[in-house]
């Protein structure tokens, strides 16, 4: 089980447990990406929901998947995922797969977008969730 003890998020979001990849146990650089979804209406933001868990259901067998975070604000209705990667490419890679792409045009235009991304010397959840939060707590600033 992952053990967290220095980060805080406001009490607004909520934070899904860690759902491990099949990298979990990695030692050196990890490249994370924060994403921040803005939904018009609150069916929308159901449906993406929906879709984060149904995608989080496949996250044990993506290749270079360290684990993931689903967080959400619904009184927002914004919410998104904190990844983490081997590398950048295994995160481009997962961009690029078919299921995630055809998400990606069913709801271009129709919800607001944003992302931050870096690179991390080591796995380290609490530095990871405390640079997520930073994004995470700044009011959405994605394009629709």
């Amino acid at each position: 089980m992952l053990m967290l003890t220095k980060f805080s998020f406001s009490e607004d979001t909520v934070l899904m447990p860690w759902n491990p990849g099949p990298r979990q146990g990695i030692s050196g650089t990890v490249f994370v990406s924060v994403t921040d979804f803005l939904a018009a209406s609150d069916d929308e933001a159901r449906r993406i929901y929906e879709t984060g868990f149904e995608l989080g259901r496949t996250w044990p067998v993506m290749q270079g998947a360290v684990g993931l975070w689903l967080w959400g604000r619904p009184a927002e209705r914004r919410g998104g995922s904190i990844s983490v990667w081997e590398s950048e490419p295994d995160m481009r890679r997962f961009v690029r797969w078919p299921v995630h792409t055809a998400i990606i045009k069913e709801w271009r235009g129709r919800v607001g977008i944003g992302a931050d991304s870096w690179q991390a010397d080591q796995f380290d959840p609490d530095a990871i969730l405390t640079r997520a939060g930073d994004t995470i707590e700044q009011p959405h600033r994605g394009a629709a």
